[in-house]
This record gives C-alpha cells, sequence and structure tokens, in this order.
C-alpha cells in the first residue's frame, strides 16, 4: 500500500538521520490567505475561495506546508507523526506537512513553501515547457489550478484539454473554454485513458487519492506529473514526476 511505503520510508530517513529518538517539537498551524499566498492579481485560486487551507509544519527552523479541507492544529513529537495512522485527511494533512519539513531540513533543496503573488502564473508557464518534450497533443489537469488551466487552453487549444476538480461549486461549469468534469473515478479514468500528459494537484497525496492517480497512470501508460509543494517530501521519497518552480 501506498501510504504504508511513504510511512515506512520517512521512519527509516529520520532513523538514519538519528531524529527518531529525539524530542522535536512539530507546529501546525492553519495559515491566512495573506501569509500563504499573498496578493495575487487573480481571484479564482482554490485558497482565496475558502475551500482549501494552506496548513505549516515548522521542524526546527524549516517549514514544510500541505493543502487541505480538513486543517488542525497541534504541537506534537516528530516520533508520533512519524506513528501516525493516516486514517483520514486531518491526519494525512499533518503527516505530509510535517514530512515536507524534515525532508527539507535534511535537503535544502527541496522547496516546500507555496510561492506568492503573482508567481503561480509564472509557474503555470514554467509547466507548460517542461512537459513540451512529450509532445502530448491532449493534456489532462487533475485539480483546477487556473493559472495552469489557462496556460494549457491557450497553448493546446481547450478542445484538447480535460479537467477534472471535485469541487462541487465548480461542477458543470466551465473556465477559459474547457469543461470542468466532476472528479469521480470515471470521468478521472477518461483523463488518463484519453490524454497523452496528466498534470495533477499534488494535494492528492493528502486527500488520499493519489494511489488512484498512480494506478490509472500505470494502466494507461500515461505519464502523470504532480506539482505544488504539498507533495514535494513525497515526490522525493516515492521518486514521483515533480514541477514546482516558484516556491522557496
Amino acid at each position: 500500500m501506498f501510504y504504508n511505503d511513504l510511512q515506512h520510508r520517512f521512519s527509516k530517513l529520520i532513523e538514519r538521520n538519528d531524529l527518531a529518538d529525539k524530542t522535536v517539537e512539530i507546529k501546525a498551524r492553519i495559515l491566512s490567505n495573506e501569509e500563504a499566498i499573498g496578493n495575487p492579481s487573480r481571484d479564482d485560486y482554490p485558497l482565496l475561495k475558502g475551500k482549501e487551507f494552506l496548513m505549516e509544519a515548522r521542524f526546527l527552523d524549516v517549514c514544510g506546508q500541505a493543502y487541505t479541507d480538513a486543517p488542525s492544529e497541534l504541537t506534537t513529537t516528530l516520533a508520533e507523526i512519524a506513528r501516525s495512522t493516516l486514517a483520514d485527511t486531518s491526519q494525512r494533512a499533518l503527516f505530509i506537512a510535517t514530512l515536507n519539513a524534515v525532508v527539507r531540513y535534511l535537503d535544502g533543496d527541496l522547496k516546500t513553501v507555496h510561492c506568492r503573488n503573482d508567481e503561480p502564473e509564472k509557474c503555470a508557464e514554467q509547466i507548460i515547457e517542461a512537459i513540451r518534450p512529450a509532445d502530448p497533443h491532449t493534456v489532462g489537469l487533475v485539480g483546477l489550478q487556473p493559472a495552469i488551466l489557462a496556460v494549457l487552453s491557450k497553448t493546446y487549444g481547450p478542445q484538447n484539454v480535460l479537467c477534472v476538480d471535485r469541487d462541487a461549486g465548480v461542477r458543470g461549469t466551465s473556465k477559459h473554454d474547457v469543461p470542468i468534469l466532476w472528479g469521480d473515478d470515471e470521468n478521472t479514468e477518461k483523463v488518463f485513458s484519453q490524454c497523452d500528459v496528466v498534470l495533477s494537484t499534488g494535494s492528492t497525496v493528502v486527500n488520499g487519492s493519489l494511489p488512484d492517480m498512480l494506478a490509472l497512470s500505470e494502466k494507461f501508460q500515461t505519464p502523470v506529473f504532480f506539482y505544488g509543494t504539498s507533495i514535494a517530501g513525497t515526490a522525493r521519497l516515492m521518486s514521483l514526476n515533480h514541477l514546482c518552480f516558484e516556491a522557496s
């Protein structure tokens, strides 16, 4: 099981670095919109609409973040976080934010702090450049990230972009002339079966759908690239394709 493997690798990582037996405080808190993303010119990011929150865990002087719709706050030890059951979204959010902070502490080049202001739009442009070598004709987007969708629609044409999202507020609507499909199993499978490349939000590692994305990628032999800071540490430990250019 994916999360068992991830948890095992994380536990081994902290053991190898003599962190397992130390009492280390992990503080997780919910960031305000201004702290999380600044003041971008766009007003349609999920963070700004109150659909998601950006949690932050601090390990010593290093921060790790994770998107979630089930935020919580606590102070605990690294050992306790490592033993989390990961049975629900709230537990996974705490674990992933903490994992990001610890992996960042051990590997300083990892980007685990969300980009701000208009940097998401700059990142979107670079993500498109990153997938160009695959020469895709159709591209899928799992999770409505408006800046990425705008560039996909402009670059490939809205008729060649499929987007799924689990926000009931956008169900059945269109954005940048791309219909927003409900993110159920049927439509998500459609994205992987009909597209040459899929871009997926890294928050799938928090909401629990990441193993499904990987299974569909393998089933249809469709490359999947995860974007954003939430999945930074997991991508490093699990060797996943990760695109994140403007984070710090």
